[in-house]
């Protein structure tokens, strides 16, 4: 747990290094990566990310290489800076079909195909208090977004295990956004697609109080990037799109169970 304190500090600097807003209405959910590895094996996990998001996710393996997993996203609403009525709150859900390959003992490399539907609700001036160098003032736009945008992603992703107790993995997502029904202030927000790189680096630990493999705890660090967009030059701030459009990061703690590894053991 030595990495803890550093994960933490990199955690709310990230966000501002990024250009990431108090209040927004896109959040990245997080990088899947699961640890599977055979046939039949399944994995139920959880995460809390210091930007007010929790996460739920199940994985499972129902043949040899390929894997189905769901997952569902909420990110509570945080009061902007210097306005006590902003606010920002975003559901989302997430299908994937993916596959996996186990290279050794010690290799895991896979990759993902999801689709996804976020629903924000959200009510700020601006950019929502971002820390990208813009300063809330009275003239900033106000924004009231409803409605709901489909996500599609792909994501690839190898985890290394160099022992049984702790593992890293790099992770990394292509994720196209498309507002097909989301309104500010009534209005529909017109856009096209838009696409977004999202990296994720993850530490994975084996707590030595529980059967080998059954529990894991996750710390992670990710971003997100509108690709060829640059808040500070694009000239954009009257369009509600360029809400979609903002960088983001965070850091996140998570815990993930492995009940296939009880089965096994029960049945022994």
């Amino acid at each position: 747990m030595k990495y803890f304190p550093a994960l933490l500090r990199l955690g709310y600097l990230l966000p501002a290094l990024l250009g990431a807003t108090a209040c927004s209405v896109y959040v990245p959910m997080q990088n899947a990566a699961p640890e599977i590895r055979h046939r039949g094996e399944v994995e139920v996990a959880g995460s809390w990310s210091f930007t007010n998001r929790l996460e739920a996710a199940a994985a499972y393996s129902p043949l040899p290489h390929l894997l189905v997993r769901a997952a569902f996203s909420t990110k509570g609403s945080r009061p902007g800076p210097g306005d006590s009525t902003a606010y920002a709150h975003v559901n989302q859900t997430e299908l994937a079909l993916g596959t996996y390959w186990p290279l050794g003992p010690s290799w895991l490399l896979g990759g993902l195909l999801a689709t996804g539907q976020a629903q924000p609700d959200a009510l700020f001036r601006g950019d929502g208090g971002s820390l990208h160098g813009f300063v809330l003032v009275n003239h900033d736009p106000l924004h009231r977004f409803e409605g709901s945008y489909r996500k599609h992603s792909a994501e690839l992703y190898a985890v290394w295990q160099p022992g049984p107790r702790v593992g890293f993995g790099l992770s990394g997502r292509l994720v196209q956004t498309r507002l097909t029904s989301v309104t500010d202030l009534g209005a529909p927000v017109q856009a096209a697609p838009s696409w977004r790189a999202e990296p994720m680096f993850f530490v994975r630990f084996w707590p030595r109080v529980t059967q080998p493999g059954l529990l894991q705890v996750q710390l992670a660090l990710g971003a997100s990037r509108t690709l060829g967009y640059d808040p500070l030059t694009a000239g954009d701030t009257n369009d509600p799109a360029r809400q979609f459009k903002l960088g983001q990061a965070y850091a996140s703690v998570g815990l993930a169970l492995y009940p296939h590894v009880w089965w096994q053991h029960r049945d022994e």
